[in-house]
Order: C-alpha cells, then sequence, then structure tokens
C-alpha cells in the first residue's frame, strides 16, 4: 500500500514538474552581450613569484545567442580573433575580456592607468561558457569572475584607490556595454 501510494506521489510530481517546464519559455535577450558589476575583491598575496595584489571582479552577464568565449585554439592566424591584423597591427578582437585600471588622481579624478608599453595591458580571454555540443544557440546568463594580479608597488601603489572599466565581446563580436566597478584600496 506504501509502496503504491510513494509510485503514485513520484509520478504525480513528476508529471507536474514536466507540464511546468514544457510552458517556460526561453528569455528572450539580445544577442549582443550585456553585463553589469556584483562585486570586486582584492587580497595580498605572497609566493614565491613575490608580492601581488590579486584582484577578482565579477560581472553579470546576458547573451541572446550564448556566443561567449574563446578557446587558444580559436585564435590562430586568419581568424577573426588572431592575434596579429592582416597588416600586422594587434588585433583588438583577439581577447574577448578587457579591463582598464583607472587610479584615483590628487584632485579625486579617476583616469587611466598609463602603462610604460602601450602593448601591455590586463586584457585576457574568458573559455566558452556555452555548452550545448549541438551547437545551437541558446541565450545565456551568468556570472563572470577574473582574476589578475598586480605586483605590489608596480603599477599599483599601497593606499592608492582604483576602479576598473571592463567589457566583453562575444565570438560574432559584438561588444558589450561598459561598466566600472566600485572602488578599492591598494593594501599597505
Amino acid at each position: 500500500m506504501n509502496l503504491l501510494r510513494t509510485l503514485r506521489t513520484s509520478t504525480l510530481l513528476l508529471l507536474t514538474g514536466l507540464a511546468v517546464s514544457s510552458c517556460l519559455e526561453m528569455p528572450d535577450y539580445p544577442e549582443t552581450p550585456s553585463i553589469s558589476f556584483k562585486s570586486i575583491s582584492s587580497e595580498r598575496v605572497s609566493d614565491g613569484f613575490g608580492l601581488y595584489d590579486r584582484v577578482t571582479i565579477t560581472v553579470s552577464f546576458k547573451d541572446g545567442d550564448g556566443d561567449l568565449g574563446l578557446r587558444e585554439q580559436d585564435k590562430v592566424e586568419g581568424s577573426p580573433w588572431a592575434r596579429l591584423n592582416p597588416d600586422l597591427t594587434l588585433n583588438p578582437f583577439y581577447n574577448n575580456y578587457y579591463i582598464t585600471p583607472l587610479i584615483r588622481n590628487a584632485t579625486g579624478e579617476f583616469v587611466a592607468l598609463e602603462l610604460d608599453n602601450p602593448n601591455d595591458n590586463y586584457n585576457s580571454t574568458y573559455p566558452p561558457l556555452d555548452q550545448d555540443s549541438n551547437g545551437r544557440k541558446t541565450p545565456l546568463r551568468g556570472d563572470l569572475s577574473f582574476t589578475t594580479d598586480f605586483f605590489a608597488g608596480d603599477p599599483l601603489k599601497a593606499g592608492e584607490v582604483v576602479r576598473f572599466e571592463v567589457f566583453i565581446y562575444d565570438r560574432a563580436l559584438n561588444k558589450s556595454n561598459t561598466i566600472i566597478t566600485d572602488p578599492i584600496t591598494i593594501p599597505r
């Protein structure tokens, strides 16, 4: 008797779950990714490589066709994500996660950190976020965390206040909106 009641209850719950899930529609996000600031944290790290500040930025994202992320093997010569353009200039689509440190100056304004070499930057690549092996385009939303390290005192000095400007690209080369993080103070 208990077994029959348990089976009936389980079957009823399963059918209810299937009915509810079949009524849900896919979200309707634009194909251009959008991001919003979620959080920022930093910690002072000391290891065999030296003393540095590890900053982690988390953004929330939405993308209508889910074509977010690149693999290193996508960046071959001739691809839209190759390191160099045919004219041998740096390709702006080589990375898909763009980050610019903004330092608070003496007047309280945040200005872009100037690096000695203009080709140096903190941009990077995040891996594909769409895990659909059938190649179907499906909307995606979630959180993307990015961690970068700054050696202590170079270029960020202890006590400086910094925030970051962030945007991403999808594989169709659509650029997201740009967000600015909350400020953090570099540890002393």
